[in-house]
């Protein structure tokens, strides 16, 4: 059995290190196209896939990557390639959750002009990676509050901090924060939200989707941060991965 990794992602390309036991061939360089029946291809969680790469998959294989969109689930499917998203494993999405926030940790201090303590921090959504900001934002002692579009998470929020709003309660108070982090995919910020969002503010944008169309913004400074962990934390990433590898495996 061969194993494809991407080396264009340092997550995938450091995996070399942890699988040394097998025969290890780059996913780009040499061309996945080339893998056999049984072969591993691995790609980051973050891989976006096309139509040709996807029709391009050798039968018979082993897919480990992220989310895959829908279209092309059947064709793996026929195809008989065995399809294992790292996403869909809990344990693998709060580990690398984790990993995510502390990355966001470093832009923030990075980017900030201003002490990290003066910062009035607004979170929108309340999955796993709003949940690790929110823990680390606690132990930090920092100002901040969460934006929750579920009931759920809404009442999850008020472990971390006592002001929370529910879904775009918190479009009353945008002018009050220096730093917005997105985590939600979706475009739901419109042009008359944006106008809200207060002059030299620093908006995160974490999710694989942007939450608003980055051609409209004019006072404020966006930035996009996606797939974090293979910037700050790649090795910690790449045992992640190496874990959930061996899993299926064995």
């Amino acid at each position: 059995m061969k194993i494809f990794l991407d080396f264009l992602d340092q997550r995938t390309k450091y995996l070399k290190t942890y699988l040394c036991d097998y025969e290890i061939l780059d996913a780009v360089k040499e061309n996945f196209i080339k893998a056999k029946d049984g072969d591993l291809i691995v790609f980051p969680p973050s891989k976006k896939w096309t139509a040709n790469e996807i029709f391009s998959l050798p039968k018979n294989i082993v897919l480990f990557c992220g989310n895959v969109d829908d279209c092309y689930i059947d064709i793996l499917k026929e195809n008989n390639i065995k399809y294992i998203n790292f996403l869909e494993d809990e344990l693998f999405s709060i580990e690398n959750a984790k990993l995510t926030a502390e990355g966001i940790l470093a832009i923030v201090l990075k980017h900030s002009p201003v002490s990290i303590f003066e910062n009035h921090i607004l979170i929108l959504g309340g999955g796993r990676i709003s949940k690790s900001l929110a823990t680390i934002f606690e132990k930090l002692g920092l100002n901040f509050c969460i934006s929750s579009f579920s009931k759920q998470s809404f009442l999850e929020s008020t472990y971390f901090c006592d002001k929370n709003y529910f879904e775009f309660e918190f479009l009353k108070d945008l002018k009050q924060f220096d730093v917005i982090i997105n985590t939600r995919p979706f475009e739901f910020f419109d042009d008359e939200k944006i106008k809200l969002i207060k002059k030299d503010c620093l908006f995160l944008e974490t999710a694989s989707k942007n939450c608003l169309d980055e051609t409209k913004v004019k006072n404020f400074y966006y930035l996009k941060a996606p797939a974090l962990p293979t910037k700050f934390s790649f090795k910690s990433a790449s045992k992640l991965l190496f874990k959930r590898i061996i899993k299926e495996l064995k």
